[in-house]
C-alpha cells in the first residue's frame, strides 16, 4: 500500500503547525526505512521544498539537502492592516466539492491512502480514505475569538470538520480532552472508533542544549537583558499577550521592579497585525514598553538559548488543549507559568505555576514568586524534568506507525467510510459505524 503524505504550505515562522509538521515527518523518516508499506512525499507546491530544507528535513540517499533561502521578510504591521480581508458569502459546510482531477492525479501515482499534516486541507475532496489531525475546536468552544470566527473563518472551519470527520479513516487529536471536542461537536459524524490520541512532541529531538558561546553570541544579537521572561508566540489574541502588559504594570506600581519579557513571533494577517499594534499600544500608555521587547521570528538555532537565560516562560494563552511551549522550556530546564484552562491543567500538573488568564492580579503574583524565589523555581524545574519524562520519541514514533498500520488494515478490509455520489450528492447513511 502507498501512503501519500501532504502537509500544509506553512514555514518556520507559522509556529505550531509547523513545528506538528516537522516532527512528524522525522518520524516518519525513521519508520520508512523498516514499513511494510510504502511512503511519498507530495508536495504541491515548489516553495515546499525549500521550506523542508531550510528546516533540515530533507535528504538525498542520505545527503542532507540544505538551502540559503529564508522565510520572506515580515512587512510593517501597517502593510497587513491595509489587507483587511472580506467576508466570503456563508455556505453549507455539508456541501462538498470533490475534486475529481486530483484524485485521478493520486491515484495515478498509485496512492491508497492519504497522510494529512495538519487539516488545512480538505483530503475529503480527493475520495479516497485518509487521516487527519485536528488540533483543537476553539472555533466552537470560543468563537469570540476573531482568528477562529471571523472573515468567513467560522465557517471554513466547519467545511474543514464536519467532513473530515465525516469521511476519514482516521482523525488524531492531542489528548483525551480533544477527543471528547470531537464527540461533543461531530459525534453524529464519528465515533470513538476512529479516532487515535497522538499527544503532541515538541520539536526537542537531538536539540542541543547551548553552549556558553551560543549564551554570549545570541545575548549580544538581539542585547538581552539580564533576566526576563519569555513568550515565543505568534500574535494571535488567544495568546493573551495583553495580560503580560498588564501584569508587569501591576509589578512596577506595587514594588517598583522592572521586569522584562522577550516576545518572539509573527503577524502576518490583519487579526495578528491589528493585535500586534494593540498590545505594544497598551505597553506605551500603561509606561512600560521599555520592558517589552519584540524580537520577530527567531531562527531555531536562537531558541534554545533564550530559553535557557530566560527567568521562565509566561504562556496565558486561553487556547489549549495542549500546548508545545511548556515541553520545551521543561526541556531547557526553565520554570513555566501557563493557564489554568481545561486540557493544559491535565497536561502541566504540578510542574508549572498555573494562572486565570484573565487575572492579571494572578500572572503578577506568579511572575513576582519565579522572580524573586530561587528555591521555588529550582523545584519547578524538577517537576519539570519528571514530566518530560513522560514524552518519549520511541513512542511518539511507535504510536504514529500503529496508527498507520490500523489505518492501512481498515482500507484493506474496507472498514472506512463511503463516498456517496458526486458532488451535488453527498449523502451520507446513517450509520455512525465502520460502514458510513
Amino acid at each position: 500500500m502507498r501512503i501519500g503524505i501532504v502537509r500544509s504550505l506553512a514555514d518556520s515562522a507559522s509556529g505550531g503547525v509547523f513545528q506538528y509538521e516537522i516532527v512528524f515527518l522525522r518520524a516518519l523518516s525513521e519508520i520508512a526505512a523498516h514499513y511494510p508499506e510504502e511512503f511519498v512525499y507530495l508536495c504541491y507546491h515548489t516553495g515546499d521544498l525549500a521550506t523542508l530544507a531550510s528546516s533540515g528535513d530533507l535528504a538525498y540517499r542520505g545527503i542532507p539537502v540544505d538551502t540559503v533561502l529564508s522565510p520572506p521578510a515580515q512587512q510593517t504591521p501597517e502593510t497587513y492592516l491595509a489587507q483587511k480581508p472580506a467576508t466570503p458569502p456563508p455556505f453549507d459546510p455539508r456541501n462538498v466539492k470533490f475534486n475529481d482531477a486530483g484524485a485521478d492525479a493520486l491515484r495515478q501515482r498509485g496512492v491508497d491512502l492519504l497522510l494529512a499534516l495538519s487539516p488545512s486541507l480538505p483530503t475529503f475532496s480527493f475520495r479516497m480514505p485518509y487521516v487527519m489531525p485536528i488540533f483543537d475546536l476553539n472555533h466552537r468552544l470560543q468563537p469570540e475569538f476573531p482568528e477562529v470566527s471571523a472573515f468567513g473563518e467560522m465557517n471554513s472551519r466547519e467545511y474543514l470538520y464536519i467532513n473530515g470527520c465525516r469521511f476519514a479513516t482516521l482523525v488524531l487529536v492531542d489528548s483525551e480532552e480533544g477527543k471528547a471536542d470531537v464527540l461533543r461537536f461531530y459525534g453524529d459524524l464519528i465515533d470513538a472508533d476512529r479516532i487515535r490520541i497522538l499527544p503532541y512532541y515538541p520539536p526537542i529531538k537531538n536539540r542541543p542544549f547551548p553552549s556558553e558561546q551560543d549564551l554570549d553570541r545570541v545575548r549580544a544579537k538581539y542585547g538581552l537583558p539580564n533576566r526576563y521572561f519569555f513568550y515565543p508566540a505568534q500574535f494571535w489574541p488567544h495568546k493573551n499577550h495583553a495580560l503580560i502588559i498588564q501584569a508587569i504594570k501591576l509589578i512596577a506600581d506595587e514594588s517598583g521592579e522592572a521586569v522584562p519579557v522577550i516576545l518572539t513571533g509573527a503577524y502576518w494577517t490583519y487579526i495578528m497585525a491589528t493585535n500586534f499594534k494593540e498590545i505594544m499600544g497598551l505597553a506605551a500608555k500603561l509606561g512600560v514598553d521599555d520592558r517589552v521587547r519584540y524580537l520577530g521570528h527567531v531562527p531555531d538555532e536562537d531558541m534554545a538559548a533564550l530559553y535557557t537565560m530566560s527567568a521562565g516562560l509566561v504562556m496565558p494563552t486561553f487556547f489549549g488543549p495542549t500546548n508545545i511551549p511548556p515541553i520545551e522550556s521543561w526541556h531547557f530546564g526553565r520554570p513555566t507559568i501557563t493557564s489554568d484552562i481545561r486540557g493544559v491543567r491535565d497536561q502541566t500538573g504540578d510542574a508549572s505555576l498555573l494562572v486565570d488568564p484573565r487575572s492579571p492580579q494572578a500572572l503578577a503574583e506568579a511572575m513576582k514568586r519565579l522572580w524573586r524565589d530561587e528555591a521555588f523555581c529550582s523545584e519547578l524545574v524538577e517537576r519539570g524534568k519528571k514530566r518530560l519524562a513522560a514524552y518519549s520519541w520511541s513512542s511518539f514514533r511507535e504510536n504514529v506507525a500503529s496508527i498507520l498500520t490500523d489505518a492501512c488494515e481498515r482500507v484493506r478490509t474496507g472498514r472506512t467510510p463511503r463516498y456517496v455520489g458526486a458532488s451535488s450528492d453527498t449523502g451520507m447513511a446513517r450509520s455512525r459505524g465502520a460502514s458510513v
